[in-house]
């Protein structure tokens, strides 16, 4: 019996590589993004922190340097939010990319299996055959002795 092999196999390594890249590209997205919202949460910490530690002061250069420092803090934020809703397109855009990766990789997996099962099962007639004419041959060879 010949071996099963599948004509577009090259074209199937090639869509898994394509699909792996796409996955490790998503992840480094998916990092910044979990980066940035690191960085917005440790800003609301800090924000926070500053809230409590000059609640109720009455000295004024306190009062102006929390000031000036929660201008500071709106502005970083701000910038955080840009970066952060950049960081979600690119994101977006990456998951379609591995999706689609993903997509092309499937159906060349389901069409080889699909093959392989025909294979199996002209593989088994063929061995039923072969058994069939064993059997026949012997079957006459018998009777020709008798």
């Amino acid at each position: 019996m010949k071996k099963f092999k599948f004509e577009l196999e090259d074209l199937l390594k090639l869509r898994q590589f394509e699909q792996e890249q796409a996955q490790i590209e998503l992840g480094k997205a998916v990092a910044v993004e979990n980066n940035i919202q690191a960085q917005l949460d440790a800003l609301a910490q800090e924000y926070s922190a500053v809230k409590a530690s000059s609640k109720g002061s009455l000295d004024f250069s306190q009062i102006t340097s929390t000031s000036k420092f929660y201008s500071y803090m709106n502005i970083k934020s701000e910038r955080l939010m840009n970066e952060m809703a950049q960081a979600k397109l690119v994101t977006e855009e990456k998951r379609k990319i591995f999706f689609a990766a993903l997509q092309k990789t499937e159906s060349l997996s389901k069409l080889k299996e699909k093959m392989y099962e025909e294979y199996k099962a002209q593989t088994a007639i063929a061995e039923e055959d072969e058994i069939d004419d064993i059997i026949t041959s012997h079957t006459n060879a018998v009777r020709a002795q008798k």
